[in-house]
């Protein structure tokens, strides 16, 4: 697979842009996820490393180049307005916030309405893996994580999927993905007590 903009990079610094090819074209071959996962994939984690110039650029390249809109990728990142209907704060998660702090809660529940609104343009399952994505690239890798990884199995993704996730944005930090592997093996083994689909 010949990645967008390979060339580019290569002529850069032969050595680097042989290492930047092998790790794309991996992440790009995943067949775990659809291609469009990947671009949100990268896309939310060129959005949290603040990767806003050729990176971001040759992300929104490889998806446009394998059908996915510039539209798609915006939404991949931006609020949509709260619907009632929409999927709302699981209260397990509200009532524990809340315990810290009431405003906070309100916060959280507010942006997750925002986030996870009725839309047009990713599915619940993309959506999911993108935050997984983030919460490798952040380090939130505790409730944050657990409670993506959860969603992420609700709308259909598996184990596999979600490693996926992981190896794709490896490239942001083998040490981060290494954490989040970590990490994730505790959220597997909770969820495998209480009999989740993730085991």
């Amino acid at each position: 697979m010949k990645l967008t903009n390979q060339d580019q990079v290569q002529s850069l610094d032969p050595v680097f842009g042989r290492m930047a090819a092998q790790v794309g074209q991996q992440a790009w071959s995943l067949p775990q996820l659809t291609i469009r996962e990947k671009a949100f994939g990268f896309l939310a984690a060129d959005l949290c490393t603040a990767n806003l110039g050729f990176p971001l650029a040759t992300h929104v390249q490889m998806a446009g180049a394998n059908g996915v809109s510039v539209a798609e990728c915006l939404a991949a990142g931006e609020p949509k307005p709260v619907n009632p209907e929409a999927q709302q704060l699981p209260a397990e998660v509200r009532a524990g916030l809340a315990d810290l702090s009431e405003q906070f809660a309100e916060l959280v529940a507010d942006q997750f309405a925002q986030r996870w609104g009725e839309d047009n343009e990713l599915t619940p399952r993309e959506r999911a893996l993108c935050c997984l994505a983030t919460d490798v690239v952040n380090q939130t890798l505790d409730e944050s994580l657990a409670l993506h990884v959860e969603l992420a199995v609700a709308a259909g993704a598996g184990r596999s999927e979600i490693h996926a996730v992981l190896l794709l944005v490896a490239e942001y930090g083998i040490a981060k993905a290494w954490r989040a592997h970590r990490a994730l093996h505790h959220v597997a083994v909770t969820d495998n007590q209480k009999g989740s689909t993730l085991s």
